[in-house]
C-alpha cells in the first residue's frame, strides 16, 4: 500500500515537479546555475546533470560544498540536483548542515521539502512548504505541498479543507484541482477526487501530468474500461508496468459484471466467456516477458478463476487454482469462496471445508464485509453437512445465526430496517435442520420465517422444500404458486416444482420445468441434479425380489420355501404409460410333497396427477397345467393426507403356495384406506376377501401404522403397529386355514445410518416386536418376531438390500418358529 500511495503522489505532485524543472532549466539555460563567472567545467557538468547525467556534477559539487562550506551557489546546485536525482536523504542532509543563515531560492525550498515529503518526514515537510509560501505567495508549489502533506500526515480533514479553500480562490487552476483530488483520493472518496481531476482534464487536457491523473483517477473509482480507453490514446505517458495494470483492470471489471444479474443468463455468460478471452490473450503474451510481468501474469490467472466459476467450469477452477498453489503463488483469500464452492460442486466436500476453514479463520476474516463472512460460513456449513459432520456444521450454524442482528439502521432513514443477512442466516439454519432430518424444527423456522416476510419468495421456496420432504407435495405446490407469483422466472422456484411435479406424478410439467432452468442455467448444480431426477423417470426399471426360508418348521410356510420374482418397466411411453413383464418362481416342501409355482406376467401401468392404476394378464403353472389369471388395481390420492386403492384378482397370485399345490386357486377383492400426517407419522386399514376354489371364503381386515419416536442425523426410532383379524368359512382345508384369528404385533425399528456420501447411502435396520396371536378354538399365545437388515443405496439408479427376520409364534395351538432372508434389487438403466 505504501508504495501504490507513493506512485499516487507521484502523479498528482507532477506540477510541483514540472515547476521545479521549468526553473532549473531556466537558470542552467541562462548561464552557471545561481551564480555568474563560473568556470567552463562547471558549466558543462551542470549541463550533463540537466540531460539526466546527475552523477559527475554531484560528484563535483560534494567537492567544492566539502572545501568551501560557504560556496552557496554549490550548495544550492547540490541541493536541487541531488534532489533531481532522487537522493532525498543527501538532501536532508545538505540542508539541515546550512543553518538558517542561508535563504535557498522556491526551487530549492521545493526541492527540500519535497524530500522531507517522501522520507515521510510530514511536520518537517510542512514546515518547509509554508516556509516558502511566505515570499513566494505567486508560486503554487508550496500550497499544493502543504495541502497534499497534510493528506499524507493524515490531517485529511485540514487537507480537504485547504485544497477547497484554493480551489475556489482560482477554479480555473488545474493544479490545485489535482491537489484537492489527492487529499479526496486519501481520504476514499474515489468519485469525489475523480470529479476534481475530471475538471482539471477538462481545463488542461493536452498536459500530460493531468492526464495521467485523469487516468489514475479513474481507475482508482473502479472506472477500468473508461481508464484504459483513455491511457490508450496516449501510451508514451504510461510505463508497461502501468498499462498491463489497466488492462488488467478490464478483464477484471468484466468478471464482476459476469456476476451481476442481467436481462437474461445467456447476456451474463457471454460476458463471462468475453472475460476468459482477454485473460487467457493477456497471459499468453505476458508470461514471455519474464520476471517484470510475473505479477500481472498471476493477477490473471486469479482473475481467471473467477470468471470460469461464473462460467461454471468448476473442475477448471480447481485444476488452475492447485496449479497456482504448486507454483507457490499467493492466492488472495477473496478467491477461496470461489475455489471452495467448486469443490463442492465436484462433490470434493473435504477439501471445500478445509478451504472455508481456512478463510473464516483467517485473522484477516474480522475484517471482512458483512455478507462474506456470511457467505463463507454458509459455504463452510454445507461443506461439513456433505462430508457427513453433522456436529460441526450444527455449531457453525449456532454460530453464524448468532452474528447478524434482525434489524438495521440506515443514515438518514429514522425506521428501522430488516436485516437481509439475519433473514438469510435464519434460513440457512433453518435448512441445516431439515438435512439434519429435523423436519419438525425445520418447518416451524421457516412458518416463522415465512410469517415475518411475507413477501420473500426465497423463503417460501424454502419452506415448499421443507413440506415435499415431509411428503405434502400439494402444499408444497400451493407454497411455490404464491412465491411464483413475486418471482415468476426465480430458479429456485422452478427447480422446487420440478420437484413437486414429479411427487405430483406431473410428468410434462416436470420436464417443461427442468428443461427451461437447464437452458437458463446450464452449469448450475440444482438445474443438473432436477434434470437427473427427470432423466431417472425417463428410464426402463428393474425390480427383483426373493425370499428364502432357511430354518423352518412350520406347516404354513412348509421347508425351505422359496421365492423370487423379476419385473421390468418400460421407459414412460405418452408420459403417463408404462408397459411391463415379469415372472417368478416358488418352492415349499409339505406333508403331501413339494410344491412348484410359476408364473409370468405382463400389463400396463397408467400414472397421473392422484391417480395410478395398472392392469396385467398372467399365466400360472402349479398343480396341473397352466392357468391364465388377471388383476386391476388402483390408488387415488385424495389429498396429501388421505389416499385410497382397490384391486380384484382373478387366480390371484398371493394364494398360499400350499393351496395352488394341491390345485386349489383363489380370486379376491380388497381395499385400503391410507390416512399419512406426513413422513413420521402414517396409519393404513386394509380389508380383504378371497373365495378358494374349494369353496372357502376368507375374509380379513388389518390396521397398519407408523409413529417416528426419536430422529437424529444417523438414527431414526419408529414405534410399529400390526392388527389384524380373519376368518375362514371352511374348517377342514390342506393350507392352513384358521377358524377365526387376530394378531396384535407392537414393533419397534431402529434404523442407522452406517454411510452416506450424497445419494450412496448405507443403512442398517433392526426390528423387534412382542405380541398376541389368538386363534378360535385354540387359545392364544405370545408372538415374537425380531429382524435385522441393510440396505445399500449404490446410487440415485441402484439400490438393493435384505433382511432376516425370525419369527416365533403359534399355529393351531402349536409353537412354530421360521427364519426367513428376504432381499430386492431395484435398477434404473
Amino acid at each position: 500500500m505504501a508504495s501504490q500511495w507513493a506512485g499516487i503522489r507521484h502523479q498528482c505532485t507532477s506540477p510541483v515537479l514540472v515547476l521545479l524543472a521549468w526553473g532549473l532549466a531556466c537558470a542552467l539555460s541562462a548561464g552557471p546555475v545561481y551564480g555568474a563567472g563560473a568556470d567552463k567545467e562547471y558549466d558543462a557538468l551542470i549541463i550533463q546533470a540537466r540531460q539526466g547525467n546527475y552523477g559527475p556534477a554531484l560528484v563535483m559539487l560534494r567537492q567544492r560544498v566539502s572545501l568551501n562550506s560557504q560556496d552557496v551557489r554549490a550548495i544550492i546546485d547540490l541541493i536541487v540536483i541531488a534532489g533531481r536525482a532522487g537522493r532525498n536523504e543527501e538532501v536532508i542532509e545538505v540542508y539541515e548542515s546550512l543553518g538558517v543563515s542561508v535563504a535557498l531560492p522556491a526551487e530549492a525550498l521545493a526541492t527540500v521539502a519535497r524530500a522531507y515529503r517522501d522520507e515521510q518526514q510530514w511536520n518537517q515537510a510542512l514546515a518547509i512548504y509554508r516556509k516558502g509560501a511566505r515570499p513566494h505567495p505567486e508560486d503554487d508549489t508550496f500550497v499544493l505541498g502543504e495541502t497534499m502533506v497534510l493528506a499524507d500526515a493524515g490531517e485529511i480533514a485540514e487537507a480537504i479543507r485547504l485544497g477547497r479553500k484554493l480551489v475556489e480562490r482560482a477554479p480555473g487552476n488545474a493544479d490545485r484541482r489535482l491537489a484537492l483530488s489527492y487529499a479526496y483520493a486519501r481520504d476514499q472518496q474515489h468519485f469525489a477526487a475523480l470529479e476534481q481531476v475530471d475538471k482539471a482534464y477538462q481545463l488542461a487536457p493536452g498536459r500530460a501530468y493531468v492526464k495521467r491523473a485523469y487516468v489514475f483517477a479513474l481507475q482508482r473509482a473502479d472506472m477500468a474500461e473508461a481508464a484504459l480507453r483513455v491511457a490508450r490514446a496516449s501510451p508514451d505517458l504510461f510505463t508497461p508496468a502501468q498499462m498491463r495494470r489497466l488492462e488488467g483492470d478490464e478483464a477484471a471489471e468484466l468478471v464482476r459484471m459476469a456476476g451481476l444479474p442481467a436481462r437474461n443468463e445467456h447476456e451474463r455468460y457471454v460476458v463471462a466467456d468475453r472475460a476468459l478471452a482477454i485473460l487467457d490473450a493477456q497471459i499468453e503474451a505476458w508470461s514471455q516477458l519474464g520476471p517484470d510481468a510475473q505479477g500481472d501474469v498471476q493477477r490473471a490467472r486469479i482473475d481467471r478463476l473467477s470468471a470460469l466459476h461464473m462460467r461454471g467450469r468448476m473442475s477448471e477452477v480447481i485444476q488452475e487454482y492447485e496449479q497456482l498453489r504448486a507454483d507457490n503463488a499467493q492466492v488472495p483469500r477473496y478467491v477461496n469462496n470461489d475455489v471452495a464452492n467448486a469443490y463442492l460442486y465436484m462433490r470434493r466436500p473435504e477439501a471445500a471445508a478445509s478451504l472455508f476453514i481456512e478463510t473464516v479463520g483467517s485473522p484477516q476474516a474480522a475484517d471482512d464485509d458483512p455478507s462474506d463472512r456470511l457467505s463463507n460460513h454458509t459455504g463452510l456449513f454445507y461443506a461439513l453437512a456433505e462430508d457427513e459432520r453433522s456436529d460441526e456444521a450444527q455449531a457453525v450454524l449456532d454460530e453464524m445465526q448468532g452474528a447478524h442482528e434482525p434489524w438495521v439502521y440506515r443514515k438518514g432513514q429514522p425506521q428501522r430496517l430488516p436485516n437481509d443477512l439475519y433473514v438469510e442466516a435464519m434460513r440457512v439454519g433453518a435448512q441445516g435442520r431439515l438435512l439434519a432430518g429435523d423436519t419438525i424444527d425445520a418447518q416451524a423456522r421457516y412458518d416463522e420465517l415465512v410469517r415475518q416476510a411475507p413477501n420473500n419468495s426465497g423463503l417460501r421456496a424454502g419452506r415448499a422444500g421443507v413440506l415435499l420432504a415431509r411428503q405434502r407435495p400439494r402444499e408444497a405446490e400451493q407454497e411455490l404458486k404464491m412465491a411464483e407469483t413475486q418471482s415468476p422466472r426465480n430458479m429456485a422456484i422452478e427447480v422446487g416444482q420440478g420437484y413437486t411435479a414429479l411427487a405430483l406424478q406431473e410428468w410434462r410439467q416436470a420436464g417443461l420445468l427442468s428443461q427451461d432452468v437447464l437452458e437458463r442455467y446450464p452449469e448450475d448444480l440444482s438445474a443438473r441434479q432436477l434434470a437427473r431426477a427427470v432423466a431417472l423417470h425417463g428410464k426402463a426399471e428393474l425390480q427383483v425380489s426373493g425370499s428364502r426360508g432357511i430354518a423352518n418348521d412350520s406347516a404354513v410356510a412348509g421347508d425351505g420355501e422359496t421365492g423370487i420374482e423379476a419385473v421390468l418397466y418400460s421407459p414412460p411411453v405418452s408420459e403417463n404409460w408404462r408397459v411391463f413383464a415379469g415372472a417368478g418362481y416358488a418352492s415349499g416342501k409339505f406333508q403331501e410333497g413339494t410344491g412348484h409355482y410359476r408364473w409370468a406376467r405382463s400389463g400396463v401401468e397408467w400414472r397421473a396427477r392422484d391417480v395410478t392404476i395398472e392392469g396385467e394378464a398372467s399365466a400360472n403353472n402349479y398343480g396341473f397345467g397352466t392357468k391364465p389369471g388377471l388383476r386391476m388395481a388402483g390408488t387415488v390420492d385424495l389429498n396429501d393426507s388421505w389416499q385410497v386403492g382397490a384391486s380384484a384378482d382373478w387366480r390371484s397370485r398371493f394364494t398360499p403356495l400350499r393351496a395352488l399345490n394341491s390345485g386349489v386357486s383363489s380370486n379376491s377383492l380388497g381395499a385400503f384406506l391410507r390416512w399419512r400426517a406426513d413422513e413420521r407419522r402414517e396409519w393404513a386399514l386394509a380389508t380383504s376377501a378371497a373365495r378358494f376354489s374349494d369353496g372357502n371364503n376368507r375374509f380379513s381386515l388389518g390396521l397398519l401404522g407408523r409413529e417416528r419416536l426419536y430422529t437424529a442425523p444417523t438414527l431414526t426410532t419408529d414405534l410399529g403397529m400390526d392388527v389384524s383379524v380373519s376368518r375362514n368359512t371352511s374348517r377342514d382345508t390342506i393350507y392352513f386355514n384358521p377358524r377365526a384369528d387376530l394378531t396384535v404385533l407392537p414393533t419397534v425399528q431402529l434404523t442407522h445410518l452406517l454411510y452416506r456420501r450424497y445419494e450412496s447411502a448405507w443403512t442398517q435396520t433392526a426390528t423387534a416386536g412382542a405380541g398376541l396371536y389368538s386363534q378360535r378354538g385354540y387359545g392364544s399365545g405370545g408372538l415374537l418376531m425380531v429382524s435385522y437388515g441393510q440396505r445399500w443405496q449404490a446410487s440415485d439408479a441402484l439400490s438393493l438390500g435384505a433382511t432376516a427376520t425370525a419369527t416365533s409364534r403359534p399355529y393351531d395351538g402349536e409353537r412354530e418358529r421360521e427364519v426367513r432372508i428376504v432381499f430386492d434389487l431395484s435398477l434404473r438403466f
